[in-house]
């Protein structure tokens, strides 16, 4: 398993708020590691906590994400978001408390296993041990780690209920990010454009959701006038499913349908990295390709846009001031181990005009390849401020237009692969050739 390197912003720590950590073999604090199993954690007696990290420090094979609560509700509407692999609750002899425990956590996410964990010298003096152990299973309780939790118990108890749980892999779709720690760059708008240029190839299949929940501007750019938006995902989140969500769109022409973000900034304040994960889990249920514009800044819903991410493709202009940000935010990826193989850098409205540096400048600055070029065309920027995509318009010998379907064929390839895209052997690698300080790329198979 991969581990994640820490930061705070995956930690909220107190009382009834969730805490995602997970720990590396030396035991320190990580944030979520990509693709890792999770756990949920419904505990009153804090020193569950202590001793579950403790095991874990001693398992290195597993980096799991846990979310730690002692509120029966927040941990339910946990449930429903992330939908851990485990669901671990303190058995203590309640039977009427269990039954009300096991029912909402079952109905927020019956694929979770239930286990228990339990004192013995805690259990109720006129109460057999097992007696208690027979009645929790016959209310959905699938296994049981005594206290306090050793490392031996917990990796047999991970062992027995991941293998347990292995299945054929859902037909999902797949999520395709755009960021930049950077505002101004186009982001929005290349997003707006693979989206809607994937819509006209599959309608009614591609998900458009505006992430930039402080000034999303996918809306405008679609000159649509929004009813709904991700707000009523999280006011509807204890009905929220693919139906709803889909209720909640706004059609497009083009065959897209767009998530939008509220139209004031202040009504984004509630939208958390939980219920962001909620929509895009949902949403590749429903969806082939769900399309996310992503706010300017690294906070918890960008980290969550992430975790559930195939692909991200980071944006930047050939500006000095933009190329020496977009290099700190390599970093920061690298730092939340967020796959390089996941990245393809993307520079938008490439000018050699001027002092800006060229293509062999960027890539030498920030010893990375540039993956896909988009030239600067003003036939874009009149689109932006008409509301129309400019691909579904351009003509055949538009430059930029070509380069964002070159990117909506790299998404379709990478569909069409496994799960766990990253450019091995069998899956897709992008052969790039450069004429004249641009750059064109082709998909195709890698060599077996």
């Amino acid at each position: 398993m991969t581990n994640a390197k820490s930061a705070s912003l995956r930690r909220t720590g107190t009382k009834g708020i969730e805490s995602s950590r997970s720990r590396d073999s030396q035991g320190h604090n990580r944030v979520r590691p990509i693709a890792t199993p999770q756990i949920l954690i419904l505990r009153t007696d804090a020193q569950v906590d202590e001793e579950l990290d403790s095991a874990l420090s001693a398992v290195p094979e597993v980096a799991p994400v846990t979310h730690y609560f002692d509120e029966i509700h927040a941990a339910a509407d946990a449930a429903r978001s992330y939908r851990p692999d485990i669901i671990i609750v303190e058995l203590t002899g309640d039977m009427r408390s269990l039954a009300a425990l096991s029912d909402e956590l079952a109905a927020a996410s019956p694929e979770s296993s239930i286990v228990a964990v339990f004192q013995p010298d805690q259990m109720p003096d006129n109460v057999a041990e097992s007696t208690v152990m027979i009645q929790a299973l016959r209310l959905g309780v699938e296994d049981f780690v005594r206290r306090p939790i050793s490392s031996r118990d917990l990796e047999q108890l991970l062992v027995r209920r991941l293998q347990r749980r292995e299945r054929t892999p859902q037909d999902v779709g797949r999520t395709i990010a755009f960021i930049s720690n950077k505002g101004g760059v186009g982001k929005s708008t290349t997003a707006v454009n693979v989206a809607t240029a994937l819509a006209e190839r599959h309608p009614e299949r591609v998900l458009l959701v505006d992430g930039s929940l402080q000034m999303g501007v996918c809306a405008a750019q679609l000159n649509l006038q929004p009813r709904t938006t991700i707000v009523d995902a999280w006011q509807e989140r204890d009905r929220l499913d693919e139906l709803l969500l889909r209720e909640l769109t706004t059609g497009h022409p083009s065959g897209l349908d767009l998530l939008a973000a509220p139209k004031a900034a202040i009504d984004a304040i509630d939208i958390d990295d939980a219920i962001m994960s909620r929509v895009l889990m949902l949403a590749r249920r429903s969806y082939d390709y769900v399309i996310i514009d992503t706010f300017p800044l690294f906070d918890r819903v960008v980290m969550a846009i992430l975790d559930l991410s195939d692909l991200a493709y980071i944006v930047l202009e050939n500006v000095v001031p933009t190329m020496q940000s977009i290099r700190g935010f390599f970093e920061l990826l690298d730092d939340v181990e967020f796959a390089e193989q996941k990245q393809r850098v993307l520079l938008n409205r490439f000018t050699r005009s001027g002092s800006n540096p060229g293509l062999a400048e960027v890539e030498s600055y920030l010893d990375r390849d540039v993956d896909h070029l988009i030239p600067f065309d003003r036939k874009v920027i009149q689109a932006v401020n008409t509301g129309q995509p400019f691909v579904l318009d351009a003509g055949r010998f538009s430059k930029s237009a070509r380069a964002v379907r070159d990117i909506v064929v790299e998404i379709e390839e990478m569909a069409s692969t496994s799960p766990n895209f990253d450019g091995g052997p069998g899956g897709v690698r992008e052969v790039t050739s450069r004429q004249d300080g641009e750059l064109e790329t082709q998909v195709g198979e890698l060599p077996q």
